[in-house]
């Protein structure tokens, strides 16, 4: 893996840790954010997008939440892979695991006119 793929993978872990989500409100004003999006616009801008999108396969410290946000809200992603993000928004939106995460992606995905799983789904 690329050192850039590694800093990534570590700061997923590391904003788990903090207890920083992807779709909480308070999400701009932390410096963990702010790196994974900076890591993001980097494969973005080399157009390594669907590089980036292997990301999607790694659950752990939800790695693959953060892709898919970052995904959506900074990268220009193929029909394919757009879809393969917002499944992956859905499935957190039903989480057990975790009631405020669960209830930020299900806020995400009606702010941004997806229904969440337990609606009707824009299509």
């Amino acid at each position: 893996m690329s050192e850039i793929g590694s800093k990534y993978l570590f700061q997923c872990k590391k904003n788990y840790l903090d207890n920083i989500r992807p779709s909480s409100k308070d999400r701009f004003d932390k410096l963990g954010y702010q790196i994974l999006v900076e890591i993001a616009k980097d494969y973005f801008q080399k157009g390594e997008i669907e590089k980036f999108s292997s990301f999607f396969q790694e659950s752990q410290y939800t790695v693959n939440l953060w892709t898919a946000h970052l995904i959506l809200e900074y990268g220009n992603p193929s029909e394919i892979i757009k879809r393969e993000a917002i499944e992956i928004i859905e499935r957190y939106s039903t989480t057990p695991l975790n009631a405020n995460l669960a209830n930020e992606e299900k806020e995400w995905l009606i702010k941004n006119q997806i229904a969440p799983p337990d609606g009707p789904s824009r299509k």
